[in-house]
């Protein structure tokens, strides 16, 4: 009798839970078994399987390959990596699909599993919403495809690190003392993606300094997890410190980029994408995707540029497929997935990203376009508002998307409006946001305005819509 899975490990984009508690090494059995029955109905035979450096992973692994191997999967072993190196091993080896375990940036407690299947054109693709559900289904329905796959071990970390290398490959910077590679802190987090990070910047042609890259699924230095200020504090100091040209910060399975200028001023992903977007648009004309909670001052950019903004719903994979259907350039979220469009790189990959905006730094500093090869010169044109941190209010499931329409029909009849993912309203001299959360029972906020004074209005605002709504007594 396969184990009964707990429902609520199946996210939107990906499978995850607490150690030991809604997973254990039957659980990841069942779960093997359920994908190697997702893959055998879609005739896929082979899988590459990798994980990530949390302490629960290698046996995880090793109980998920055992559950493939039931269903008559062939699975390809590559070991310890990032996220994005499994992406890459999909198309690269030409397996049908991959799946790594990890629980990305969540805390050592945490772990799951990130899931791809391969695309006839992009190499591979993400999972939809729908397909992790079926997996559920599949896992509780406990009726598997059977057969004995084969398991083979294959090392892709190279492979991975000479493609980024050939289509990458930095400029040397002009400095009084002569020409001089770019300077670079990278911090790991002590995640999975470090030691791979660092010789592909190394191999572009940056000189690294390293913090925090030896993986350690306790992450003893800090969490994982560069979005949030306060795990950025050490790579600001070292910066300064060392007077580096960026600094780089991954998540804990290394598919996010965090980023810190040459100031040692972290700047966000809705920053730095105007710099990739600056590069790439002046090569090809095509539109840019980004998700809602990013700065108005991005889509401003883009159009300036010659480019066309296009804002859709936060989530690596909806962000991925919108991409797809439009051909865009570029695209990117808030949260530092950063997404390319190189052949074997159509996906967001921290290290990849981070070796991107260090060569079109360099490009735009030898065209003559910026004053220095630095971000804080790049970004000069452009104002940064102010603007408050995302929010999160707890708020029932059974009722949260009622919140959202109600929100909706306050405002819809007074201010333009954008409600592709929850509602953002535009106020002319500032925007508000409130959706419901992919992850969790939380409604989700983020607001900028061209002023603290109508920063604070504009959160007063939208935040008394929804305690309105709790006043009438239909939250769950």
């Amino acid at each position: 009798m396969a184990e009964r899975v707990n429902p609520a490990i199946f996210r939107a984009y990906d499978i995850r839970g607490l150690v030991d508690v809604d997973l254990t090494d039957a659980t990841l059995q069942t779960l093997g078994q359920a994908i190697g029955t997702y893959f055998r109905r879609l005739e896929g035979r082979t899988l590459v399987v990798g994980r990530d450096a949390r302490l629960s992973s290698p046996r995880f692994q090793a109980v998920c390959i055992e559950g493939l191997r039931r269903t008559g999967i062939n699975v390809i072993d590559i070991g310890e990596v990032p996220t994005p190196l499994m992406y890459f091993a999909v198309e690269h080896l030409r397996s049908d699909g991959g799946l790594v375990i990890s629980a990305s940036h969540n805390p050592p407690e945490y772990n799951g599993i990130k899931l791809r299947r391969s695309h006839p054109v992009y190499g591979g693709e993400p999972f939809t919403s729908a397909a992790v559900q079926e997996i559920e289904q599949i896992a509780n329905a406990g009726h598997f495809a059977e057969g004995q796959g084969t398991l083979e071990q294959v090392t892709v970390d190279t492979l991975y690190v000479q493609s980024v290398a050939r289509l990458l490959s930095l400029p040397a910077i002009a400095a009084a003392n002569g020409e001089r590679k770019p300077r670079v802190v990278l911090d790991g987090g002590n995640g999975v993606g470090g030691p791979v990070a660092l010789r592909t910047l190394e191999a572009v042609g940056a000189e690294v300094m390293p913090l925090y890259i030896e993986p350690d699924g306790r992450f003893p230095h800090h969490h994982p997890d560069p979005l949030k200020a306060e795990n950025l504090q050490d790579l600001c100091a070292t910066v300064r410190q060392h007077e580096a040209d960026l600094g780089i910060a991954l998540d804990g399975d290394g598919d996010r980029l965090g980023i810190v200028d040459d100031q040692g001023a972290v700047v966000w992903a809705d920053r730095y994408l105007i710099v990739l977007a600056r590069y790439l648009l002046a090569r090809r004309q095509g539109p840019v995707i980004f998700d809602v909670k990013c700065s108005t001052v991005l889509p401003d950019a883009i159009r300036s540029l010659g480019g066309t903004p296009v804002m859709w719903k936060t989530g690596y994979s909806n962000i991925s497929a919108k991409m797809r259907e439009t051909d865009a350039v570029l695209g990117g979220e808030l949260s530092g997935h950063t997404f390319s469009t190189f052949p074997g790189h159509y996906y967001d990959d921290g290290a990849f990203a981070g070796a991107h905006l260090l060569y079109a730094l360099a490009h735009l500093y030898g065209s003559g376009e910026i004053a220095a090869p630095t971000l804080s010169a790049a970004l000069a044109p452009y104002p940064v508002l102010p603007v408050l941190p995302e929010g999160r209010i707890p708020f029932a499931d059974a009722t949260k998307f009622q919140a959202i329409a109600y929100v909706r029909s306050q405002f819809i009849d007074q201010y333009p409006l954008v409600d592709v993912d929850g509602v953002r309203v535009d106020f002319g001299d500032g925007w508000g946001l409130v959706r419901a959360s992919n992850t969790e029972p939380a409604l989700t906020t983020r607001f900028e305005a061209a002023t603290e004074e109508r920063l604070s209005a504009i959160r007063d605002l939208m935040l008394a819509t929804i305690a309105d709504f709790r006043a009438t007594g239909r939250e769950g």
